[in-house]
């Protein structure tokens, strides 16, 4: 191009050289920066790689503690799958001796199961180390972490027992608490479950260890073979189970339940009406509420919220209440709110009944409202019944009778339910084993008898009169006379009962162990109705005999004992022999007016110990508790403690027990003392009920409808006697973590 010039750019010598220069300076900074990345990037693989050695390690060591409480159920409780029978004894508290030998059954029978488990390397399987047992290392899966356990009992060696892990619960709360001076005892086991992953040389191990306790516990507040009848004004702080099974009879529930606050208010009931409804559709897990954090059980439900007055998460019964007479919008209940005019006996032993519920050193105790404090629940613990829902609602819960629509066991089963943390509220087709199938045999009450070494005729004397009394005795429907010899003021001291005597104890004091013999041999079937009598004293089965001991009798009242004590205090504990069959007519113990059971001198504290585990063993006796027409009597008051056993009870007016109440009869239609098909008619009463909801014997009274409390005490020993298994029970409160 004319005129035009080429410009060209050239580098100096000097400025490439710097450029060189600069080239190499950012060469080094992205290798040192690539190095730091290499190096962080091999600290974050070596971190993520150790971090899910230490998870895998412990998840290990979590399967390896379930694994061997697996294999020790197995072992106390019995297994035929793994060829275990369990451990069972006969007496009711574990000392250090017997809990040293239980526990080296128990490691024999462990040892065994583990040995065979597993594969193990030759010389690398489970072993007893003196006391100890050691199980060395076993693999997850193939390619998993491995661990190994170690079974240790208490008191360990060198353990320094006053350090601070043992100043916190459960240590802390044992009595008295642990120290040195105080360590645990050989009925304790330190089990520690160590698992690591990684290749030999250099694994990472984590450790768990929970204490667990040798013991032997009836776990119920309420336990019964028979349908049970939980009426109003009743209230349960424990597990109840029903093994009842014949669902399909008229009455046949396995377990009927009335809410405490119905009858009380016409509008109320409508309420409680519509929420059972709501319960039918709605509650997922059968403990009679409706949880506002589910999905499920709100369902269609427009604003929930608004229902729940007390505001804790759940709308039941109680909210209803609520709603109904807190008239001063306080969340709390006084007892001028609920009986304004200060005439409803009914209300003011509701007041009562929830008021004084639980322990009295509990806030809120006795304070003269109803509120928060007092934790409300029907049931406060799991439910369990062998039966089948399905069952129940298409044969008993039926409206039109067995075999038409299925109906709704809500119909039946009325009443907020509150089980613990991660508890199950109500189980259907629970396991047999998980309500306890206790037989006659299985009581043993040869040591009591032993006690009640003292002559009835010497300390009786002559009876002061004669009385012709109805069984049961004030009952709107009697099955039975009796002609009783009447013992008055009289004071007996471990005195032996002689079968025959069906006497009426009035005001009369016991001190020690009360003894009430009775025959054993009592399986004919007219055994309850030989000799049988009407008002006027004719019989009422004429020509009816009964062998008893290879023997003919025409009146079996000779050879059995139905007593009444009225008015009595037992200062011990009332025991009875234990007879083959349930005959009700015939073995009967009923306690009226104020009966009082006391621990207190002249008995020895070795005595009191052993007494507390028990103030009533009448295994297979049909007992009567309170009053069929004075719940309103101040003076018609029972409280028992420990392990309550009878064939039947029927509970009724005020009373209250702190232990476990265990019924043993199972009722069979045409099976024993049930004729025909009325097992429902043989049932566990507690308060009241009428006729028409099969209970025979009584009506609604007239006035109140009583106050009964039973509250499960875990820390009652059983009273000897009893055969039943063990436990090995992991402390769940003494969980630890740790390293190698």
């Amino acid at each position: 191009m004319t005129g035009s010039k080429k410009y060209t750019t050239h580098l100096t010598h000097r400025e490439q050289g710097a450029a060189a220069l600069l080239a190499m300076m950012f060469l080094v900074i992205f290798s040192s920066l690539a190095a730091a990345m290499a190096i962080v990037s091999q600290g974050n693989l070596n971190t993520a790689d150790s971090s899910l050695k230490i998870n895998r390690s412990l998840a290990a060591a979590e399967t390896g503690m379930r694994f061997m409480v697996y294999r020790l159920n197995q072992v106390t409780q019995g297994d035929a799958t793994a060829g275990t029978a369990g451990i069972k004894i006969r007496e009711g508290e574990i000392d250090a001796a017997l809990a040293a030998n239980l526990w080296t059954d128990a490691r024999t029978q462990l040892l065994n199961l583990l040995a065979s488990d597993f594969q193990y390397q030759q010389g690398n399987g489970p072993y007893v180390d003196g006391e100890n047992l050691i199980v060395q290392e076993i693999p997850v899966g193939p390619g998993q972490p491995q661990f190994s356990a170690t079974f240790y009992p208490h008191p360990l060696l060198n353990e320094n027992y006053d350090d601070p892990i043992y100043q916190r619960p459960p240590y802390s709360d044992m009595t008295p608490p642990v120290s040195n001076a105080a360590p645990l005892g050989p009925d304790w086991i330190h089990v520690t479950v160590t698992a690591g992953d990684g290749p030999v040389g250099s694994r990472i191990f984590r450790s768990v260890s929970i204490d667990f306790q040798i013991e032997k516990k009836i776990r119920f507040a309420l336990l019964s073979k028979s349908r049970i009848m939980i009426g109003r004004n009743v209230m349960i702080d424990g597990p109840i189970g029903s093994a009842f099974l014949e669902t399909n009879l008229a009455n046949g529930h396995p377990i009927q339940m009335e809410s405490d606050f119905r009858g009380l208010d016409a509008a109320l009931d409508a309420n409680l009406d519509l929420f059972r409804n709501t319960l039918v559709t709605n509650d997922a897990d059968g403990d009679n509420r409706i949880n506002l954090a589910s999905a499920t059980e709100i369902d269609q439900i427009v604003d929930p919220g608004q229902f729940d007055y007390n505001q804790d998460g759940y709308i039941d019964g109680y909210d209803f209440f609520m709603t109904q007479f807190d008239s001063s919008a306080d969340l709390k209940i006084s007892l001028a709110e609920l009986d304004p005019a200060g005439t409803d006996v009914n209300r003011q032993q509701l007041m009562k009944l929830i008021d004084t519920f639980g322990n009295p050193n509990r806030e809120g105790y006795n304070d003269g409202f109803i509120d928060e404090y007092d934790r409300y629940a029907k049931i406060r613990g799991e439910v369990y019944i062998t039966a089948d829902k399905q069952g129940w609602e298409d044969g008993a819960a039926d409206p039109d009778g067995p075999g038409g629509v299925a109906g709704a066991y809500q119909d039946y089963f009325q009443g907020p339910i509150a089980p613990g943390f991660g508890e199950t509220a109500l189980t259907f087709d629970a396991d047999t084993d998980a309500v306890h199938e206790f037989q006659p045999s299985d009581f043993d009450v040869a040591s009591f008898r032993s006690m009640a070494s003292n002559d009835f005729a010497a300390q009786a004397g002559a009876p002061s009169s004669t009385t012709t009394e109805q069984v049961p005795f004030g009952a709107a429907h009697p099955y039975e006379y009796y002609d009783r010899p009447v013992y008055e003021n009289i004071t007996f001291d471990n005195v032996l009962i002689p079968l025959g005597t069906n006497a009426l104890f009035r005001d009369c004091t016991f001190v020690g162990v009360t003894y009430v013999d009775t025959s054993v041999d009592n399986v004919d079937p007219n055994y309850n109705y030989a000799g049988m009598q009407e008002a006027d004293g004719t019989l009422k089965h004429p020509g009816r005999t009964a062998m008893v001991n290879g023997v003919e009798i025409a009146d079996s009242k000779t050879v059995s004992n139905n007593i009444r004590f009225d008015n009595c205090t037992f200062n011990g504990s009332v025991v009875t022999q234990s007879p083959s069959e349930y005959t009700h007519v015939r073995n009967k113990l009923t306690f009226t007016g104020t009966t009082r059971f006391i621990l207190e001198s002249p008995l020895t504290s070795a005595e009191i110990q052993i007494f507390r585990r028990s103030t009533l063993l009448a295994p297979h006796f049909s007992v009567e508790m309170g009053t069929f027409i004075a719940p309103e009597d101040a003076l018609e008051t029972i409280e028992l403690s420990g392990t309550i056993v009878t064939g039947l009870l029927d509970m009724r007016g005020q009373v209250k027990i702190i232990g476990t109440l265990m019924t043993t009869f199972n009722p069979v239609s045409n099976t024993g003392p049930v004729l025909g098909e009325t097992s429902p008619q043989f049932n566990t009463t507690l308060g009241y009920f009428s006729s028409a909801d099969g209970d025979l014997e009584s009506e609604l009274p007239a006035s109140g409808l009583g106050v009964i409390q039973i509250r499960y005490d875990p820390s009652l020993p059983l009273p000897d006697g009893i055969l039943g298994n063990i436990d090995i029970t992991p402390s769940l409160a003494t969980y630890r973590e740790g390293g190698l």
